[in-house]
């Protein structure tokens, strides 16, 4: 039981950083993939999932609000 209330404590606290790693990540990479040729590559797919991190950052500290 303790797991899963951290679990889910976790998830309370850093769940719009996960949100901008997965879902702005997937978005930059396929938008990168339509645009660019090289975007297979590890470094460019590392690239669009960091600016995903990077956006919920900024979400998480700025109390941007984009998921209630």
């Amino acid at each position: 039981m303790k797991i899963v209330t951290l679990f889910f404590e976790h998830i309370t606290n850093w769940g719009l950083v996960w949100f901008g790693l997965i879902f702005w990540g997937s978005i930059f990479n396929a938008t990168s993939a339509y645009y660019f040729q090289d975007s297979h590559e590890f470094g460019f797919v590392l690239l669009t999932y960091l600016l995903g991190l990077i956006l919920g950052l900024l979400a998480k500290y700025r109390g941007w609000v984009w998921i209630n």
